[in-house]
């Protein structure tokens, strides 16, 4: 089962962190950012990412600043001071420092969805974070940056610095690492999931281990403890990594788990109660509530994996919808998408078998379900867009398959409409969302 768990109080300070170079040596506790300096140095040193050279006469440089960052637990209290070079990117230019930029990130859905199959067949799940992520990426382009600020060599004060391996802040280095992080881990027997690339898995025979890949933290699961340490070892001969051991806190989300009962809560109490102070919002009280009616048709829906809510939507509809069947059909089609989505990215993974059924979606109108179901119904559904009726297309087809529920009982209630507070509480604990007290 996979919990979504209510927000509780935390206190975050204020970070204060240099806005600059300068700025850290003024700080009160300049040393700890020239040490991160030094380090972040050191590290670039040992990757070779650059060379001095002259800069050739039609050469242009790319500008480049130093960041720093304070990293925080879950109580915003501080663990580790960090110091990063970062490219200028609006310096650089199309054609002549750079090229294609996309990358992939993994997906927070896809991430719930394998947390939620983790706690149902209880793998164990690692972590690791990448020390120096985008240093590992290989350019293939020429770009040149002048010297950092603080680390001029005197005996060549007019070079510049030619970069053999991406730095944050360029347009290229994330595309770079993921190509490198792709090539290393397929050399180790990983494959690349069809419908979300960042998700790798490994399998030998019965033991499975999976990956995912979120720019510089990993999250690695499986059911054999020899196969996730050889594939912490293997990373580490790779990359320059630190193992964090039993995932606790990832993406700003906080990692509940009672083995005994195959429970993880997921808790994003810390992330929300910085957005707050980021905006002075903390002591806001809410105004008051004017009765004025909207017209306007929402698209609701959650999905449920393993009795917790691992896939949601709540948003305003972008069609007139000239009757509740229309809107509920709407919604459908939007729900048909993300459930095909869900299938071929559970399918992937190879370890739920009851996914190659339809997927179950509840509604709670007839008449909707109804035009979904017989296509010979057009009475009241002419005028619908042809794109929606790809509804049609994946219950023919058997991906998933509409059935009634009683509007008292429809979980997506919540998502959708305000409910009064016993049916709201309801539904939440139905869709597995607990007060984070529950869990400690």
């Amino acid at each position: 089962m996979c919990l979504y768990i209510y927000t509780e109080e935390h206190e975050l300070r204020d970070l204060g962190e240099p806005v600059n170079y300068k700025a850290a040596l003024l700080y009160p506790k300049s040393d700890k950012w020239l040490n991160a300096i030094n380090v972040k140095m050191k590290s670039m040193k040992d990757n070779e990412v650059c060379d001095l050279v002259d800069l050739h006469p039609n050469g242009k440089t790319v500008g480049s600043k130093w960041l720093f960052k304070k990293k925080t637990d879950i109580d915003g209290a501080v663990h580790t001071f960090k110091a990063r070079l970062v490219a200028y990117d609006f310096t650089q230019t199309y054609g002549v420092d750079y090229e294609q930029t996309f990358s992939y990130v993994a997906d927070i859905r896809a991430v719930r969805i394998l947390i939620a199959t983790a706690a149902y067949y209880d793998y164990k799940i690692w972590q690791m974070d990448v020390k120096t992520t985008f240093l590992n990426g290989h350019l293939s382009e020429e770009v040149y940056i002048e010297q950092p600020e603080g680390f001029v060599d005197p005996k060549y004060p007019n070079q510049v610095c030619k970069l053999k391996r991406s730095i944050y802040g360029l347009k290229q280095a994330s595309r770079q690492w993921n190509k490198r992080f792709d090539d290393e881990i397929k050399k180790f027997g990983f494959t690349q999931n069809r419908d979300e690339p960042c998700v790798y898995l490994k399998a030998s025979g019965s033991n499975v281990t999976f990956l995912i890949l979120y720019v510089a933290d990993i999250l690695i699961m499986g059911n054999n403890i020899p196969m996730l340490q050889d594939v912490k070892s293997y990373l580490g001969r790779c990359f320059a990594m630190k193992d964090v051991g039993e995932a606790a806190y990832i993406l700003g989300i906080k990692i509940y788990r009672d083995r005994s009962w195959r429970l993880i809560g997921l808790c994003q109490s810390a992330y929300i109660e910085k957005i707050l102070n980021r905006f002075h919002m903390e002591n806001s009280k809410r105004g008051r509530i004017l009765r004025i009616c909207f017209l306007f048709t929402k698209t609701g829906y959650v999905f449920i994996l393993n009795g917790g809510v691992v896939d949601w939507k709540s948003t305003k509809q972008s069609i007139f919808s000239t009757s509740s069947a229309e809107a509920e059909y709407n919604a459908a089609y939007d729900a048909s998408n993300e459930a095909v989505w869900v299938r071929k990215l559970i399918s992937g993974l190879g370890v739920i078998p009851t996914i190659e059924e339809p997927i179950n979606m509840y509604c709670d109108n007839t008449r909707e379900i109804t035009i979904a179901n017989e296509l010979g119904i057009t009475k009241c559904a002419s005028h619908f867009r042809a794109k929606i009726h790809y509804l049609r297309e994946v219950i023919e087809y058997g991906e998933i398959k509409l059935e009634k529920v009683h509007t008292d009982d429809n979980l997506a209630d919540p998502f959708t409409k305000a409910l009064v507070f016993p049916k709201h509480s309801e539904h939440t604990r139905n869709i597995g969302m607990l007060a984070a007290s529950s869990l400690m």
